[in-house]
């Protein structure tokens, strides 16, 4: 199996390697949260469940075909993402990409498989209907192709990280 090489930039001092930046992706459970432009160019935030193909360096998110998010996509196919943690020490990674909407049934199918497969317990209901609802179009997929990543995992910052927590966390 080949693994694209990812084009990512380490936040100074905190960053993650391409590994780590790989392995962070695939085992966060947290939302990414999607960034796309209004026609007026104004910003919105989307919190989509996604997958990550670390031999592809790619990302999927599934959502209603009319929804913002999708027309946004449709229109401006540039996109921001986020994924991070929100307990300590922090860490996350960020980029910028070009979304696609996937035309192929049987590939949207199989991606938002792993999505639900990552977000959904085993043989819970939701899950067949999700499926469902790719199968009929009442959900579309889409794959980002990021340009860029860039991290960041305050667990690097091991000599200052209990002085910075308390000052980040405790009372004045």
């Amino acid at each position: 199996m080949v693994i694209r090489k990812m084009k990512y930039f380490e936040a100074e001092g905190i960053g993650m390697t391409e590994r780590e930046v790989r392995r962070f992706l695939v085992r966060s459970r947290s939302t990414l949260i999607l960034g796309t432009s209004d026609a007026d160019g104004a910003p919105i935030l989307h919190p989509v469940w996604y997958y990550f193909d670390p031999s592809e360096n790619k990302l999927y998110f599934y959502t209603g075909p009319t929804l913002r998010k999708a027309r946004n996509i449709k229109a401006r196919s540039q996109v921001y993402f986020d994924v991070d943690s929100d307990r300590w020490p922090y860490a996350g990674v960020k980029g910028k990409g070009k979304a696609r909407l996937l035309t192929d049934k049987r590939e949207a199918l199989s991606f938002a498989s792993k999505i639900l497969a990552k977000y959904v317990k085993k043989g819970h209901p939701l899950t067949r209907t999700a499926l469902e609802k790719v199968r009929s179009g009442g959900y579309v997929v889409f794959e980002i192709t990021p340009a860029y990543f860039t991290s960041w995992d305050y667990r690097r910052l091991v000599s200052q990280a209990q002085e910075f927590r308390d000052a980040v966390l405790s009372p004045r």
